[in-house]
């Protein structure tokens, strides 16, 4: 038996939440650029300028997101990797290598982050509390989003764990919100959404009909715009979670 009595089941956002990157994006994605590049160019032989193939991944990746950000559709850096290739006129085998690509292009993000402070502690309380646990993130490669939660230990308490590459719908749609309240057989008033975004985590809750939790100890850029979208509670460290549910 839970010891909350309202809520029933928390979604964890991944970047800021659960996890902590400790990098610089763009420097981090630069270079990703570049190392997919090189490994198309010297290891699968594609015949096409280095620097070139690198400059088109960077730019099809922006135009992606730009879309995404307009139209909340999921968007896949696979896709991403493609128009890339055929922006430069790479032979078409050079399709083939597309997945293999992505993943070394998120090689040096991948290894930029760990877990947030208590973050696994707190999924522990949680889960033995009885309360279902998921994970959705706003992300353009789902196969990352799964490596990093085996890789850090939280496959055993989340569940189901979806991104918006995977499901194609980006936060703040409520549809992933409530494809998981479906899933868990769980009405949306009795589900928690944990993150550290307004405009993504806290109106995506909104947008649902689910309760609301921010996290602040590495609190989203995009915040300072977006007061006016207020969370029902706001915490600065994960591990404050367990007792601010209590508050819903």
């Amino acid at each position: 038996m839970s010891t909350f009595n309202t809520i029933q089941g928390v979604i964890f956002d991944m970047g800021r939440t659960l996890l902590v990157f400790n990098g610089d994006q763009s420097a981090v994605e630069t270079q990703g650029a570049r190392d997919a590049a090189h490994w198309l160019c010297t290891k699968k032989r594609i015949k096409v300028d280095e620097d070139t193939l690198a400059a088109a991944i960077l730019s099809a990746r922006a135009d992606g997101m730009r879309r995404t950000a307009e139209t909340l559709a999921g968007f896949q850096m696979r896709d991403a990797m493609l128009n890339a290739l055929r922006a430069v006129d790479a032979p078409k085998r050079a399709e083939s290598f597309a997945e293999q690509a992505v993943r070394i292009f998120f090689q040096r993000e991948e290894g930029e982050y760990e877990p947030a402070p208590g973050a696994i502690e707190t999924l522990k309380t949680l889960y033995g509390a009885h309360l279902k646990l998921g994970l959705l993130s706003n992300a353009t490669d789902d196969a990352l989003i799964q490596r990093l939660i085996n890789r850090f230990g939280f496959r055993p308490y989340l569940s189901p764990v979806f991104s918006s590459a995977g499901v194609g719908w980006q936060k703040p749609k409520a549809e992933p919100f409530l494809l998981i309240a479906e899933r868990w057989g769980i009405e949306p008033r009795h589900i928690a959404v944990v993150g550290d975004r307004l405009d993504a985590d806290i109106l995506g809750a909104q947008n649902a009909g689910m309760h609301s939790v921010l996290v602040t100890y590495a609190e989203s850029p995009s915040n300072a715009a977006n007061r006016h979208i207020i969370p029902d509670i706001t915490i600065d460290s994960i591990v404050k979670l367990p007792t601010a549910l209590t508050q819903l």
